[in-house]
């Protein structure tokens, strides 16, 4: 059970505060001693009180504003299920980060620290303050820092198991070596899903973990356990973890049973299971009505010992588990990479700035114009673009300005940030699986498709939908460099055995390079509807919020392959399938009036437009 409390936090002091005063009125309205109070007066932020109700934080707030002390109001979790009182922005903030691991299907490491002053009396900086924010740069990109209140602070961020919690301690010593002297230190951390499935577990797992002073390491208990058995606490049957864990070749082989086997398998999974599964597969899959209308009913398959057996023969011949421990194994690798901050490819200057004046509402269309203008190869291909036949204009652009007066800010900011971005595509690794250009091409074209598809949602392209296109498959080149034979052997099985290549990536790496390209967006600080965008346009069912944004990334990436297969174009991608899935139908459905398979021919129709289009400004580019 949680109970909800509010917290009291000074905030400053008037430069002509008497502390004589509020030390006295708080004295007498709380339970804290004065020479207590003193101590926080003098050393804000700091914590003053926990009130039962808000009122009573409100009128207690109201005598101290005319006392010269500036505070706020913070609604606290409490409760036995907490190892201490919580601000809810705080929960709420940790309990996304747990999101995006369960979404990602990978560990998650959670780290409290507790910090005492050597000398009794002492005041140290609250962790409310810039303390717990400036330390933020020293972590990794993944990582989240949250000052919980005066005395600590937690940093929480995707795991590769026990093994990597030592690089984390080892930045948490030195940060407060450099920046606090004469500290003690007491920390422990928790694993999800290892020590606790919901973010309470975490807490108190950490919580006793500090309480013996260092690090505790729990005995291994799952020794030789396939990865999946062990990560969902050895409770799961083998048929249960392959209609969770399939992917890529096993995943079609599933849906190649006959519908009978298929139920039987899924009625041994929780509801929402069988809703990830029925979610995976293809819009136009003659499965989807089946299954929907099983799940919807709770129906029961007829109990048969004859077909049980033959589905358990069938899913041991499958071979998954070996197939899952180097999954994980593979997996473990690419995390570790993520988790290191200055191994992450980072956003060219030009491209970050004009992000920022994409998303600062008081920004001007001079703003852009100087940012541009800075940049002297920038300019000058935007204005060779402006003067071609890609846009036709009668009279010659001359300059930057007038380019943004005919076309607009928004439309100039797009440009800008494909042409910027060029350089990202271009790593030597990328040679022998991907041409760069074709895949800067793809992804430009991609934003251009999505783009289009939002002509009647102005909102979409204000939150950056073209962006969210050029980005989509960023995460692509990341996997590409940690592994490029085994990559380059999942694009022969993807055009082997016909199947979409995020589905043979998390076959193989327990991830797909949408996930990646979140960790990357996200460390970039892209805006939300971004990150969810790249993160989900392959399976927007899993987002937390903007599913429909991620649909129409998802459904931009479709109708590239399709019209570059129906044009008879060829290009790097051609060969490889790129699915809609069930859900991405349902979300379109609900934007596009009258959505059907001839709807999305005349789709097909424009993105092929689209793509000719693109192949002229790319020649121009070249």
């Amino acid at each position: 059970m949680s109970d909800i409390q509010y917290c009291l936090i000074l905030e400053e002091l008037d430069k002509d505060v008497r502390l004589q005063k509020p030390v006295s009125f708080l004295a007498e309205n709380t339970s804290v001693s004065k020479e207590e109070i003193q101590v926080l007066l003098a050393n804000p932020p700091r914590i003053l009180h926990y009130f039962p109700n808000q009122n009573q934080a409100k009128k207690i707030q109201a005598r101290l504003m005319d006392l010269g002390c500036h505070t706020r109001i913070e609604q606290v979790i409490t409760g036995s299920a907490y190892p201490f009182p919580i601000f809810d922005r705080h929960y709420r903030l940790m309990k996304r980060e747990l999101g995006k691991a369960i979404r990602a299907k990978v560990g998650l490491i959670l780290f409290l620290v507790q910090l005492e002053a050597e000398e009794a009396g002492e005041a140290l900086p609250s962790m409310l303050g810039p303390f717990s924010e400036g330390i933020s740069d020293y972590f990794r990109g993944s990582d989240t820092v949250i000052g919980i209140d005066d005395i600590r602070f937690i940093v929480i961020g995707l795991s590769t198991g026990r093994e990597g919690a030592d690089y984390i301690k080892e930045k948490i010593i030195a940060v407060i070596n450099e920046h606090l002297a004469g500290v003690r230190v007491s920390m422990g951390y928790a694993l999800y899903p290892d020590e606790g499935r919901s973010l309470p577990k975490l807490l108190l797992a950490a919580a006793s973990n500090r309480e013996s002073g260092s690090l505790v390491e729990q005995p291994d208990i799952t020794g030789d356990i396939p990865y999946v058995f062990s990560r969902a606490g050895g409770t799961l049957t083998p048929i249960q973890v392959c209609f969770t864990e399939a992917r890529g070749k096993i995943f079609k082989r599933l849906l190649n049973m006959d519908p009978q086997s298929l139920l039987l398998g899924l009625s041994q999974l929780s509801k929402d299971k069988q809703r990830e599964f029925l979610a995976r597969l293809p819009f136009d899959s003659p499965l989807v009505l089946i299954l929907k209308e099983a799940i919807d009913s709770q129906t029961q398959p007829v109990s048969d010992s004859a077909l049980q057996e033959e589905l358990e023969t069938i899913v041991y011949y499958m071979e998954l588990e070996e197939g899952l421990n180097e999954r994980k194994k593979n997996q473990d690798e690419i995390l570790s990479v993520l988790n290191r901050l200055e191994s992450l490819p980072t956003l060219p200057s030009i491209a970050s700035r004009l992000l920022m004046i994409a998303s600062d509402p008081d920004s001007s269309a001079g703003d852009l114009t100087e940012v541009i203008m800075n940049d002297p190869s920038l300019t000058s291909r935007i204005l060779k673009i402006i003067n071609s036949a890609y846009y036709g204009f009668a009279q010659k652009i001359g300059t930057v300005k007038q380019a943004v007066m005919l076309l607009g800010t928004r439309e100039i900011i797009a440009l800008a940030f494909g042409i910027s971005t060029v350089k990202l595509f271009e790593p030597a690794h990328l040679k022998g699986i991907y041409s760069p250009k074709a895949l800067w091409r793809h992804s430009m074209c991609t934003g251009l498709i999505a783009e289009n598809l939002c002509k009647a949602f102005p909102e979409y392209r204000k939150l950056g939908v073209f962006t969210a296109g050029l980005l989509h498959d960023f995460g692509k080149i990341l996997i590409v460099e940690k592994f490029p034979e085994l990559y380059g052997q999942v694009h022969v099985e993807a055009r082997k055995y016909d199947l979409p290549l995020y589905d043979l990536e998390e076959e193989k790496f327990g991830i797909n390079h949408a996930i990646i390209g979140e960790v990357l967006s996200s460390n970039w600080k892209l805006p939300e509807a971004l990150v969810h965008g790249i993160a989900f346009h392959h399976q927007p069912f899993s987002a937390s919020s903007h599913s429909q944004f991620a649909a129409i990334i998802g459904l931009a990436d479709y109708l590239y392959h399709e019209a570059i297969f129906h044009g008879e174009l060829s290009d790097d991608f051609s060969g490889f399938p790129c699915e809609l899935s069930s859900c991405h139908w349902t979300f379109l459905s609900q934007l596009f009036p009258d959505f059907d398979n001839d709807k999305l021919k005349m789709m097909i129709e424009e993105a092929l437009d689209i793509i000719k289009r693109g192949q002229e400004l790319f020649a121009i580019l070249d």
